[in-house]
């Protein structure tokens, strides 16, 4: 098991989701807690409330990259190539995930060999989707310092 995931154990015994961990990634990253916006994540987990929608790690990734440079104010303005490293992001991921039949949740699962339902309730099982997390994470961080991007900066 990939070292982040020893450290995300914690989380996911609590029941938080990728799109979650993700968040909580970069809201620690960037020393900072918010419950409401981790909360809002939620709506991300297990493709969409198990509709067989986009896995959480691409829509919580792109949501993680767009936390460290996106607009959240009036008086704040994106990061010029926002658009340009979401993209980057989509593209790895779709390519990442291309052997598993698409980017839909249970695809990915069963793909990394999760098994469906079960005691989870049809979630897919974290520890057979951590080390996929772990890999969206480590890109997360090559794209904000390809882009030169200091996610520790106050927005």
């Amino acid at each position: 098991m990939n070292p982040l995931m020893l450290e995300l154990l914690p989380l996911v015994r609590q029941g938080y989701c990728c799109s979650q961990l993700l968040i909580l990634l970069m809201l620690q990253w960037r020393d900072r807690q918010n419950p409401d916006l981790v909360r809002a994540m939620h709506g991300l987990c297990h493709g969409i409330g198990q509709s067989d929608g986009p896995c959480g790690l691409l829509t919580g990734g792109a949501c993680a990259l767009a936390l460290a440079a996106g607009k959240g104010a009036d008086s704040e303005t994106a990061h010029p190539m926002l658009t340009p490293m979401l993209n980057d992001y989509a593209l790895w991921f779709y390519e990442r995930v291309n052997p598993y039949g698409g980017t839909a949740c249970g695809c990915i699962a069963a793909g990394l060999g999760a098994v469906a339902g079960g005691e989870t309730g049809g979630a897919p099982d974290a520890a057979a989707c951590g080390d996929l997390l772990a890999e969206c994470w480590e890109k997360i961080l090559e794209l904000l310092q390809s882009y030169d991007l200091d996610v520790t900066a106050a927005s």
